[in-house]
């Protein structure tokens, strides 16, 4: 057809494994830790670092939120795949079956 592949198996790997390493990385110390303010030593800087550090921990929220979004889907998408390839191969067994005969196909 088109050249296009989706393995089932590989697909739910991925999607694992984004999973983990958006639970690895929101376990990472460097998210549960902030410079404080007051150290920087000048008021301005110390809101400078206080803005900084709000827009880098809600970038990383969204980004672990994003991988796993995003992990999740792959996984969604596996068993989708898999279902279909199972409802598939169902449907080329079926063709070499008989045919059902009497009425209301009981024999």
């Amino acid at each position: 057809m088109n050249g296009f592949e989706a393995d089932p198996v590989l697909l739910r790997a991925a999607g694992h494994r984004f999973g983990a390493l958006a639970a690895e990385s929101a376990a990472c110390p460097e998210l549960r830790y902030a410079a404080k303010a007051e150290h920087a030593g000048d008021v301005l800087l110390g809101r400078a670092l206080d803005d900084l550090q709000d827009a880098s921990a809600r970038a990383a929220a969204l980004l672990l939120g994003e991988a796993r979004e995003l992990g999740a889907r792959l996984e969604r998408a596996a068993r989708l795949y898999a279902g279909r390839d199972a409802d598939a191969l169902g449907a080329v067994g079926l063709i070499g079956a008989p045919e059902p005969s009497g009425p209301a196909g009981l024999g």
